[in-house]
């Protein structure tokens, strides 16, 4: 090989350490760029084919290597819609288009990203900083399940939510085994059947001999909200009758508060023995709810109190009126909600999260964006043990301080090849004169 063999082995080496420059610039620049995966520089040699008596070092080439597993630090930014990941995998975003006629469009086939800086646009779609669009499985805002089960670009409902009339009331309490009537000694209640009334004429005795169930606001069909007031009236030991305030406006023998029969008995332990729940329309100054409403008590009990009276633990229900959107905010598990005036939030769908079995083989694209490869496989969606952060970006995994180390060792190495090179010249240049 001689002298020109050396020569082409340092010009190999200078174009090596030219090639790890040329990442490490690239890492410096992008230090700051959110989700950015640096790439590192392998070296690999270049042996000839020789004798074994002659075997030589050879030259050397240089291999990207990159770093696509490697996390940044999570970086907090208050924002609600920004997020990132804690573990393996990458958010399935797509790509906006528009055609000639300017019809805009998604990417059917996903791009993988770890840029979590997502807002929300003027369309209600989520896109990050590097325009690409945050992608998601929809949900059913009923039973909250996931719809079809196919990965789609998040959009979060611009119409206003529709009104939903109460259908079914979760109440949980304790009743008390003395109420107050019976320590004052106004008596109890004579049991009722269930749409049994009480007058205006007879309030006073009623409220009397019963003790307050608490109240809830619920809805009629068209989402106009009405005050459902409770009382229970003890009519023998065990045993208790629900009634709702049904016309507060109700004079003399006009009926003011309904039963709804037999409602709760309890056993000598203060255990409920009649889980089945309550059903009936409730009808309250002229409105009704336009159905039967389901009345859950499975959790009341009935133990003792000092002061006898009903102690509230819980009482919800699920209608509610109409309202407009107000914002939008993702959950810690990655389920996207849409944010409305009445206080509500619906469920619009789950974020998708990508695996890969070759993940550091993704094809690398413009704005951190990936696309599968014949190395990376297919995408593997689902959290496998990856969580979602909320309020905070990935930052990039180039650290400066690193990268000026590498960056001084290839500027010595290369200084070191090019020396190579004068030192071939000047020998040349010796043999050149011995001929003359």
């Amino acid at each position: 090989m001689g002298i020109l063999g050396a020569m082409q082995t340092a010009v190999s080496g200078m174009q090596a350490q030219a090639y790890a420059l040329d990442n490490i610039s690239g890492n410096i620049a992008n230090s700051q760029t959110i989700g950015f995966k640096r790439i590192d520089t392998s070296f690999q040699d270049l042996v000839p084919d020789l004798a074994l008596s002659t075997r030589l070092t050879g030259g050397v080439s240089a291999i990207s290597q990159t770093t696509n597993s490697v996390a940044g630090a999570f970086r907090s930014t208050g924002v609600t819609t920004n997020v990132a990941l804690s573990g393996d995998g990458f958010f399935a975003v797509s790509k906006k288009t528009a055609d000639a006629t300017g019809t805009v469009s998604f990417s059917a086939s996903p791009y993988f990203t770890r840029r979590g800086d997502f807002s929300v646009d003027v369309n209600n779609n989520l896109v990050n900083g590097a325009g690409q669009y945050l992608m998601g499985y929809a949900i059913d805002s009923t039973s909250g399940n996931v719809k079809d089960g196919v990965v789609k670009t998040i959009q979060i409902p611009s119409t206003d939510l529709a009104p939903a009339a109460t259908t079914a009331i979760d109440y949980e309490g304790n009743l008390p085994v003395t109420p107050t009537n019976e320590l004052q000694s106004k008596g109890t209640l004579a049991a009722s059947t269930a749409g049994g009334t009480i007058t205006a004429a007879n309030e006073s005795s009623f409220l009397d001999k019963t003790i307050s169930g608490g109240s809830l606001t619920i809805y009629d069909s068209s989402g106009t909200a009405m005050n459902l007031q409770m009382r229970w009236a003890k009519t023998a030991s065990g045993q208790w009758d629900l009634y709702y305030l049904s016309n507060s406006a109700a004079t003399g023998t006009q009926a003011k508060w309904t039963s709804l029969g037999p409602s709760a008995t309890f056993d000598t332990s203060g255990k409920l023995t009649s889980t089945s729940p309550l059903s009936a329309t409730l009808s309250i100054d002229g409105k009704t709810t336009g159905g039967a409403v389901a009345i859950t008590i499975a959790n009341l009990s009935q133990y003792g109190d000092a002061n006898g009276v009903f102690r509230q633990s819980s009482i919800s229900q699920d209608g509610h009126s109409s309202a407009s959107l107000t914002g939008m905010e993702i959950g810690s598990q990655g389920r996207v909600y849409a944010r409305y005036s009445n206080g509500m939030q619906i469920p619009v769908a789950d974020i998708a999260i990508a695996h890969f079995n070759g993940e550091e083989a993704l094809k690398r694209g413009d704005g951190g964006a990936y696309e599968v490869s014949d190395q990376s496989g297919e995408p593997i969606f689902g959290m496998n043990g990856s969580s979602i952060m909320v309020g905070g970006v990935e930052g990039s995994n180039a650290d400066i301080s690193q990268e000026f180390t590498r960056m001084i060792a290839t500027q010595q190495a290369y200084s070191a090849n090019a020396k190579v090179i004068s030192t071939a010249q000047e020998m040349m240049t010796e043999a050149v004169n011995v001929i003359r």
